[in-house]
């Protein structure tokens, strides 16, 4: 009888993925210096806790500071996520930008996005300081969760995976979909912070998009108020609904 498959034999192997995807990029070092620079040289910077879901004393919204190289590099980012993903129709608009400064005992738990101005929309981590221990693991050392990063998929199939779990690095940037429920566990342990930067992303379609180019010039020729960032957002007396709702926000 024939043997199909011997041992040596190669074959090509290949994983196809469906639903929701998590894309990583590794960012420069001079990038992720800059910003820790830009942020701590920074004064009287907003508070942003309220528009958060996060048990964090420190969080503080740096939309208004970011350079434009920086927002450039950060849209670029959210541009190579819908290549990655082969869903490039979409256009971007960048959002509101934040800082979580974590300490130990400080946590951020499961929630997802959302925005004002549209259903859809990316959201991110960059981690700019990671501290050189996480603490006591009080329980199953082998399998380490303090100040780890996961994302939940929602489901519980067991040929899937349901929970991606990640010791982020510094530099390590993670793109993803406001939808998806993520959250970041709490340390002990150590003095050191755990720095992330967040920044939201608008989606929108060819028709929206030149919906939203059109109000924009309305607005500029009425002398009206553009939205440019979230902050602006926040700052209307018809979010409320919106402020009542803290799994919004990172």
């Amino acid at each position: 009888m024939p043997e199909y498959l011997k041992k040596g034999d190669e074959i090509n192997i290949e994983k196809i993925g469906l639903g929701t995807f998590v894309v990583r990029l590794e960012m420069p070092t001079n990038f992720i210096d800059d910003i820790n620079k830009m942020y701590d040289d920074a004064k009287d910077l907003p508070e942003h806790n309220k528009n958060l879901a996060g048990k964090i004393e420190d969080e503080f919204s740096i939309t208004d500071i970011l350079t434009d190289d920086m927002r450039n590099c950060f849209l670029t980012c959210f541009r190579q996520y819908l290549q990655v993903i082969q869903r490039p129709i979409w256009h971007c608009q960048l959002a509101g930008a934040w800082i979580n400064d974590m300490k130990a005992g400080e946590y951020n738990p499961f929630h997802f996005h959302q925005s004002t101005l549209s259903h859809l929309g990316l959201s991110s981590v960059l981690v700019l300081k990671r501290p050189s221990t996480y603490g006591k693991e009080y329980s199953r050392d082998d399998m380490p969760s303090n100040g780890w990063l996961e994302f939940s998929g929602g489901q519980q199939d067991p040929l899937s995976v349901s929970q991606l779990r990640q010791d982020a690095q510094v530099g390590s940037f993670y793109i993803f979909p406001y939808t998806l429920l993520h959250g970041v566990y709490p340390f002990n342990g150590t003095d050191e912070i755990r720095r992330t930067l967040s920044f939201n992303c608008d989606l929108f379609t060819e028709m929206q998009h030149q919906m939203n180019e059109i109000a924009s010039e309305k607005n500029l020729n009425t002398s009206s108020k553009k939205f440019s960032t979230v902050e602006d957002q926040w700052s209307t007396e018809d979010d409320s609904q919106v402020r009542a709702n803290p799994s919004a926000w990172i």
